[in-house]
């Protein structure tokens, strides 16, 4: 068990609420079987205290490369239930945003990924992704443009159209 709290650390997994069950190591990548379980909290809805119901269907997780084969976790987060008011809740954890599948240590690799001159499938490839995911986190990025400033010296090419010449040269 002492092994399993290694392998967190190893793999900068901070929440001490995942626990590691077992490590399958496939022909392609590697599996590690996590489950995601705390005391129930109390209901969002009418503040009575929430029971433990039963684990979702394992999240298929990718994380980040070890040994040199892509890993991906396979987390069993445990729902919630309000027998109050029949609302129901799945545990959270820092690992990865509400309802969402690809953990923050992926979305920071992807950024810095796309910050180097590396082309989309090949990121994708690289953290073994979908190139969708590089292109919507590419979209997160918002770019400003100041046109309130120009540059001192601008320069324009030279255009021909329908046989004339247009040239646009420097302007200061």
């Amino acid at each position: 068990m002492e092994q399993l709290h290694f392998i967190t650390k190893l793999l900068d997994i901070k929440d001490p609420n995942i626990q590691i069950l077992d490590i399958i190591n496939k022909d392609t990548h590697k599996e590690i079987i996590a489950k995601l379980d705390y005391e129930a909290p109390s209901c969002p809805e009418c503040g009575s205290q929430m029971k433990k119901y039963d684990f979702q269907k394992p999240s298929k997780i990718p994380y980040l490369e070890t040994t040199g084969m892509p890993s991906r976790i396979l987390l069993r987060k445990r729902r919630f239930k309000c027998y109050h008011c029949s609302k129901m809740m799945v545990a959270e954890t820092p690992l990865v945003k509400k309802n969402h599948q690809i953990p923050r240590i992926i979305n920071q690799k992807i950024a810095q990924k796309l910050i180097e001159k590396i082309s989309m499938t090949d990121i994708a490839h690289q953290l073994a992704i979908s190139t969708s995911t590089v292109i919507r986190k590419l979209n997160d990025f918002h770019f400003e443009c100041n046109f309130r400033n120009l540059p001192e010296i601008m320069s324009w090419d030279v255009e021909t159209v329908r046989g004339v010449t247009v040239s646009i040269g420097r302007w200061r």
